[in-house]
């Protein structure tokens, strides 16, 4: 028996947003383009909130098509397929963060602001000079000529009394790598002067925890009428790495440490000169320790400047289980070793062996290569900047 003929443009619009929902980000955005009818419906799932369905990460890069510093790279990897996009006409001199698909982004001036860049969407922060360690200096004709940046050592009262909703900032900054937050909207940074050196931060069940660079890690709740500070876990490493900290799935707390190491084989043409080598431990806050785990099962781990994630492969199938997706986020790296193109890779915790996400390597060296999961919402909820 011969299925009836569909008119698909006929579909009501909420059958058609469920069907959009399962699309990924690049076709998703082609739907768009099939008639008046599904663009009436991509543009409603628009204003739903996050871009629908489960999107798989994709790599944001800066790329030499389209001609010089004027378009940016995006490598899918659930099509395994590079796209070039128009890079948005505004002043930008870095990107420092990635989060629920918004970038953060820093003009010459240093000033950050949210960007999507799947739909040009921007929200802009607070002043850079706001933040309780920046003093500008301005020269004799009253134009900023340099920030001074003051290294407190958080003996000042810490924030009290702030009442926050919404889309939230995080932002892990110099010096000493300490936290400041701010509400879309707020006309100022708030500083947390709690504790310092910290490598990254998640927001899980309406906290924030923060990880040390020695394995410390604290928690923020930043919804009540004042800020509320738990230390979880007191610091377990004795070398200084670059610490990652994630809530699986299955419900365990997880550490990536990142280190980078000498290339044995760096001497051999083409070869690096430094490689990643990757451990993943279980918090144990029982016993207030970490414990080395040889594997993750049917999950991947997404690290770098972009929110820390662990992703099942049974909702992303198009990535590779016991794998960790990283880019490089040394700080260090990108301001001395410049002439040594950013380390982008897919990790193998069982074998310890790197792959190239694609090859030959796409990106150049202005611009860090990101994690980005698209989105088409215009506003965000928890945002985390490295």
């Amino acid at each position: 028996m011969e299925a009836p003929d569909r008119d698909w443009p006929e579909l009501p619009i909420d059958i058609l947003c469920d069907v959009l929902k399962l699309l990924e980000c690049p076709d998703l955005l082609r739907s768009a383009a099939v008639c008046s009818i599904w663009y009436k419906a991509y543009s409603a799932q628009r204003c739903i909130s996050s871009c629908p369905g489960h999107q798989t990460p994709c790599l944001l890069y800066c790329t030499e098509a389209a001609g010089g510093l004027r378009a940016l790279g995006m490598y899918s990897l659930s099509e395994r397929k590079a796209y070039t996009m128009p890079l948005p006409e505004l002043p930008i001199k870095n990107w420092i963060g990635s989060s629920h698909g918004w970038l953060v982004t820093m003009d010459d001036k240093s000033e950050l602001m949210l960007l999507n860049p799947i739909t040009s969407n921007t929200i802009v922060l607070p002043p850079v000079t706001t933040m309780e360690h920046v003093k500008p200096v301005l020269n004799g004709d009253e134009v900023l000529e340099k920030y001074e940046v003051f290294y407190y050592d958080g003996e000042l009262p810490r924030v009290v009394e702030k009442d926050t909703s919404g889309c939230i900032v995080m932002l892990i900054h110099q010096p000493y790598g300490q936290l400041s937050f701010a509400k879309v909207g707020d006309d100022r940074w708030n500083w947390l002067t709690v504790c310092s050196y910290y490598t990254d931060c998640v927001h899980h069940d309406g906290w924030f925890y923060a990880v040390t660079e020695d394995g410390a890690i604290d928690a923020y709740n930043l919804h009540e009428p004042s800020v509320i500070h738990k230390r979880f876990l007191p610091k377990i490493i004795q070398r200084v790495s670059k610490c990652h900290v994630v809530q699986a799935q299955w419900g365990d707390v997880l550490q990536i440490i990142r280190r980078q190491i000498l290339n044995p084989d760096r001497e051999q043409p083409g070869s690096r000169k430094w490689i990643t080598e990757i451990e993943v431990y279980r918090v144990d806050f029982d016993e207030q320790k970490c414990v080395n785990i040889t594997g993750i099962g049917d999950y991947a781990l997404f690290i770098g400047s972009s929110t820390t994630s662990c992703l099942s492969v049974k909702d992303y199938p198009d990535l590779i289980p016991n794998h960790v997706y990283f880019t490089d986020d040394d700080e260090a790296a990108h301001i001395f070793r410049k002439d040594d193109p950013p380390e982008v890779g897919i990790y193998d915790i069982k074998s310890n062996t790197t792959v190239n996400v694609v090859h030959p390597e796409l990106w150049m060296n202005w611009l860090p290569p990101i994690w980005l999961t698209p989105s088409l919402a215009k506003t965000g909820t928890v945002l985390l900047v490295p």
